[in-house]
């Protein structure tokens, strides 16, 4: 493939794994190992030049849905979430500074499991990759700046929703092989 190709067949693709990953999130419970699959998919086209299909996409959806840790990480996450949200909602005392710092500890939790995603390899424990997670605050605000804009692009344009999961996988798996 010529230069001037490569460009728009790279953003064509990464929209391919936007789709796909959306479509496997659309459960909520299977978001994360969607983007670890997305991640995977990204990695091989960059790497090997190996255009992502639907069915690598699912077998490697599969291979990570087979780890229990990749499905009960997001849910302990959503579930302590949820149970927060109630407390403060009841009136939790001292809900002016736990409110916060409640938000703040859930967001690192969704940040580490969205750059454990992106590191994740077939054949990888979820266990193993979480237990070292990435100590690196430059890749955590270079994320934080991806979602804010991919926020901000939702708002002014809801219709990228459906491809709104691939840039994700893109910024994860730019900050992970920078």
């Amino acid at each position: 493939m010529n230069a001037w190709a490569r460009p728009p067949a790279l953003l064509a693709e990464v929209l391919l794994i936007g789709v796909l990953v959306c479509l496997a999130a659309l459960p909520l419970v299977t978001a994360v190992p969607a983007l670890a699959a997305g991640a995977v998919l990204l990695r091989e086209l960059v790497e090997d030049g190996r255009t992502p299909t639907a069915r690598r996409f699912a077998v490697l959806l599969g291979r990570v849905l087979r780890d229990p840790v990749a499905v009960l990480a997001p849910l302990a996450v959503l579930a302590v979430g949820a149970l927060d949200l109630l407390a403060l909602a009841g009136g939790l005392p001292g809900a002016a500074v736990l409110g916060p710092a409640i938000g703040l500890a859930l967001a690192a939790a969704a940040l580490v499991l969205l750059r454990t995603a992106a590191r994740w390899r077939p054949g990888e424990r979820w266990a193993a990759l979480l237990t070292r997670p990435p100590l690196d605050p430059a890749g955590h605000a270079y994320l934080v700046v991806a979602l804010a804009v991919i926020v901000l692009v939702l708002l002014q344009a809801p219709a990228f929703a459906v491809v709104a999961p691939g840039l994700l996988v893109f910024a994860a798996v730019a900050v992970e092989r920078r």
